[in-house]
């Protein structure tokens, strides 16, 4: 009798650590791909930056104001 119930605690034992690997792996799984993505975020607004910084730089001061201002009122 005592051997049959340290087969059965071994066996909840193997069940317990498989579901415990596989709900750690998919919490870890979730905070990897949060950091992926906050990641992504943060290079994509750093190149809008950049762009935006390129945009003003190109297009102030550029040529005669007058011809700016005719440029641009066709755009409004």
């Amino acid at each position: 009798m005592a051997d049959l119930l340290i087969w059965l605690v071994a066996a909840l034992g193997a069940v317990g650590g498989v579901v415990l690997a596989r709900v750690w792996g998919r919490v870890e799984g979730k905070r990897a791909g949060k950091r992926e993505a906050e990641r992504d975020a943060m290079e994509d607004t750093v190149e809008k930056v950049e762009r935006g910084r390129d945009a003003v730089r190109d297009g102030r001061g550029v040529g005669d104001p007058a011809e700016r201002l005719r440029r641009n009122d066709g755009r409004w």
